[in-house]
């Protein structure tokens, strides 16, 4: 898909990275806000184990099933629209999921605002190799900052502080304020954009691209570790009797993406392609995955901190490789990588949950985010040699700077 410009008026970098930003925050509070309302859905709605372990993967399979036709999509009207249409789905389908007090509106809308997820994902990276072609590392790295300070927001803010006054629906449905506050700004504030809509080609993936997939699964490791532990966390420490460290737990968990984040914000375009920072991201990972399951219940904040910070490294790094791999196919490239992505991430919790029904052993629901972390340093040593400097982009930037 090629992309020109077409607005009156070039808006500021600044501000295309300050909405990019939002867009990523967004994208997680309204997933993230999930796991702490799990203790009071098991009791409202009588959710098994596995049924929990299902909603909380769900958003997962529907980013991983959603992918490839959102690169469609951001071919036919461009991925300035592509993220309008993902940002609705997300406003309405978060505002819905809380409405009705039964599991099968849970669910049903829970498909809605994944789409809405699906849809935007693919289109961000064409975006930012479009409005600010010459920071690019930085653009990716400033838009998943903020998915990190989403998750960080809902880990730390739904159980504390909306759950017990709103109750769960009510802790649910209020991120849809956020998410349609956003969509105004977006509408507002982003350059109109023309598309020349290349089917085909243009938008179905290459499956086999033998570097592609071990991209896509090296994502999808990290995103096992990553979703499956903000899954669990909940659930097995209220069965070693600490709820009360649920909230720090989390919250460790989530806020150590946030200075990894911002180091590579900084460090990116020098660490994008090379295999040693994935390698010490999996190492980080087995450490703190491990811990969490071996150790006392007393430290969980700090090893789920540190499973945190290496599968958010993982993911920031794996984020920017479309562009480097495939830098005229970036929406097709993102979407294959988050299809096989988030397609492994999904089997992660609801492999938990099932492990946990069988044995009645809860560490068992852990032992998929162990495998994963394993599997991260594999993958991240077979890494195919990539240049670390980003292709020679063109002078001129559509969104000014």
């Amino acid at each position: 898909m090629a992309l020109t410009r077409h607005s009156r008026r070039a808006t500021p970098g600044v501000l295309i990275l300050a909405l990019l930003w939002l867009v990523g925050i967004n994208l997680r509070t309204v997933v993230l806000s999930v796991p702490p309302t799990l203790p009071a859905l098991h009791h409202a709605l009588a959710l098994s184990y596995s049924a929990a372990g299902l909603l909380t993967s769900l958003p997962v399979l529907i980013m991983a099933v959603g992918a490839i036709p959102g690169a469609y999509l951001v071919s036919r009207v461009g991925a300035r629209q592509a993220v309008t249409y993902g940002l609705a789905l997300l406003a309405v389908g978060t505002a819905l999921r809380g409405a009705f007090p039964n599991a099968a509106a849970l669910f049903i809308f829970t498909v809605v605002l994944s789409l809405g997820i699906a849809v935007s994902q693919p289109a961000v990276p064409s975006l930012v190799q479009a409005w600010l072609p010459e920071r690019i590392g930085r653009g990716i790295a400033i838009y998943t900052n903020g998915i990190f300070v989403g998750e960080v927001i809902a880990a730390t803010v739904t159980l504390p502080f909306l759950l017990n006054p709103l109750g769960w629906q009510g802790a649910l449905a209020i991120w849809a304020l956020p998410a349609a506050m956003v969509l105004l700004l977006w509408l507002a504030f982003t350059p109109t954009m023309k598309t020349s809509p290349q089917i085909g080609a243009a938008w179905f993936p290459d499956w086999r691209s033998g570097p592609m997939l071990r991209i896509g699964l090296l994502m999808g490791t990290a995103s096992i570790v990553y979703f499956g532990m903000n899954t669990w966390i909940p659930d097995t420490l209220d069965a070693r009797h600490a709820h009360n460290l649920i909230p720090v737990t989390l919250g460790l968990l989530n806020f150590m993406q946030l200075p990894i984040s911002l180091l590579l914000t900084i460090a990116a375009d020098l660490l994008v392609g090379r295999r040693w920072p994935f390698v010490l991201a999996g190492l980080g990972s087995v450490v703190g995955v491990t811990g969490y399951i071996l150790a006392p219940v007393e430290t969980a904040p700090i090893w789920a901190g540190i499973a945190g910070a290496g599968s958010s490294m993982a993911f920031i790094l794996n984020l920017g490789l479309p562009a480097l791999m495939a830098p005229s196919e970036v929406a097709r490239t993102t979407g294959l990588m988050l299809t096989i992505g988030y397609g492994a991430a999904f089997f992660g919790p609801a492999v938990g949950g099932f492990a946990w029904d069988w044995s009645g052993h809860f560490r068992l629901a852990l032992l998929p985010m162990a495998l994963g972390a394993l599997a991260m340093i594999g993958l991240g040593v077979t890494l195919p040699r990539l240049s670390v400097r980003p292709p020679a982009q063109p002078a001129a930037s559509p969104a000014g700077s």
